[in-house]
């Protein structure tokens, strides 16, 4: 089953920082101490674009990690939990900017899970390449309500490590 992706395009921008956006970095963080809040809500266009980016309805955040194997071990496990209960937690855009040459990214639009992932094969598709953190966009209903984003990302098994 697929869901509609909600936010293209945006034409006005939020009020501030939402609650339940601010939680899932949060607990990202919490998980994994040595990742960093690098932004959610802030008004700008898309890189390259006269868009306006999700990063201005404060749904959307970017999860640092360090550039070491071990950050980007957890950057990878964080995108396998994420993927995997996507519709559970609220997600419906997830981008992995390291992954291969061009980078990855999860749209609900495409299916849950593992289904709404696409490789990206060439630049034009691509969000973006090279960078140490993982793009996250999450429904608006979640986004508004810290608490139903806490008690969904607490009721899902932890990662499991490899």
């Amino acid at each position: 089953m697929t869901r509609k992706y909600p936010y293209y395009p945006v034409t006005e921008p939020g009020k501030g920082k939402l609650p339940g956006t601010e939680k899932f970095m949060d607990l990202c963080k919490r998980r994994y101490p040595s990742f960093t809040n690098l932004g959610t809500w802030v008004v700008r266009n898309m890189r390259g674009k006269k868009t306006l980016s999700v990063h201005s309805l404060g749904v959307a955040g970017d999860v640092g990690y360090p550039p070491t194997r071990a950050g980007r071990a957890d950057a990878k496990e964080l995108w396998d939990w994420l993927i995997e209960h996507s519709e559970a937690i609220g997600l419906v855009e997830l981008h992995d900017y390291k992954y291969g040459e061009f980078g990855r990214g999860y749209r609900c639009s495409r299916g849950e899970g593992v289904k709404g992932v696409k490789v990206y094969a060439n630049a034009e598709e691509s969000a973006g390449t090279g960078g140490c953190w993982l793009h996250f966009e999450i429904e608006m209903d979640m986004a508004k309500d810290a608490k139903a984003l806490e008690a969904a990302w607490r009721a899902l098994p932890k990662p499991a490590k490899p």
